[in-house]
């Protein structure tokens, strides 16, 4: 009997429930630095020290997310392609693919809300509160709720996807 195949620790079992756990988990980190992110806005013309707060976590937050969307995207395309789940259907084919390039959209905002963290750190150094505040409200409030939309939609088709097996 292999290992990996015994009663409770199933390889076709551990890999989709990891994969939904990151998701899950993805999720939760995205919508907490909206929430934190809305606290910390709230009076921020009273407390301009929350700007060095917001920049010293965001980019905490900005490896985690990073390595949560590495891990999914890499499982994701293990199950896909792998013995476990066989994709027959073109309409899942499709599902697969569609999630899959969610996924590269999804880093592809990572890696411009890097870009604009960078952008704001840049101007937070040069006491350019206006350009940091501006920089760090596109963040917070358009590029993460967009994430958080997308991954709902992914979710979506991973259960449409387990439907069609």
């Amino acid at each position: 009997m292999n290992t990996l195949n015994s009663a409770f620790a199933r390889l076709d079992q551990i890999a989709p429930f990891m994969h939904i756990s990151i998701a899950v988990l993805f999720i939760a980190l995205e919508i907490t630095v909206v929430v934190c992110g809305h606290y910390c806005f709230r009076d921020i013309e009273q407390n301009p020290h929350r700007y060095k707060l917001i920049l010293k976590e965001f980019n905490k937050f900005l490896f985690i997310a990073l390595a949560m969307v590495g891990f999914l995207l890499f499982s994701g395309i293990y199950m896909s392609y792998s013995n476990y789940f066989p994709i027959g259907d073109p309409m899942v084919e499709a599902i697969v693919k569609t999630k899959i390039a969610i996924l590269i959209f999804i880093c592809a905002n990572i890696a411009y809300i890097w870009y604009k963290y960078h952008q704001a750190k840049g101007a937070f150094i040069k006491d350019d509160m206006l350009m940091s505040h501006e920089n760090l409200i596109l963040i917070i409030y358009y590029f993460t709720p967009l994430n958080i939309v997308l991954s709902f939609i992914n979710i979506y088709l991973g259960v449409t996807f387990r439907g069609f097996l």
